[in-house]
């Protein structure tokens, strides 16, 4: 997901449209981090309670990995719609993910 991230903040420079915009990729950045953190703590918790002998059931497990990877797959559809708009601002022949970017 990083190498995503880097690869829009290299598109932008290019387009020279990084200027002014370093905070969006940073947000991004910091969304990235919290899914991991989360991610993380759910691991340790997990491994806790198998220490303490509880098992946990397959089913819960697999909902909580496919939500994670719909977030994750939801964060990489943003931040790409969000840095198409950014690349292609001002171009009256593009139509906008987003109103708001600017």
């Amino acid at each position: 997901m990083r190498t995503y991230l880097e690869r829009f903040k290299q598109d932008l420079g290019q387009q020279g449209k990084l200027q002014g915009r370093e905070s969006v990729l940073i947000a991004f950045d910091h969304l990235l981090d919290l899914l991991d953190e989360h991610i993380e703590s759910h691991r340790l918790e997990i491994g806790a309670r198998s220490t303490n002998g509880e098992k946990s059931k397959g089913e819960v497990e697999a909902a909580i990995r496919e939500e994670t990877e719909f977030f994750r797959s939801a964060v990489h559809t943003v931040i790409e719609r969000t840095v198409a708009d950014l690349i292609h601002r001002g171009d009256k022949e593009w139509t906008k993910f987003y109103d708001r970017v600017e």
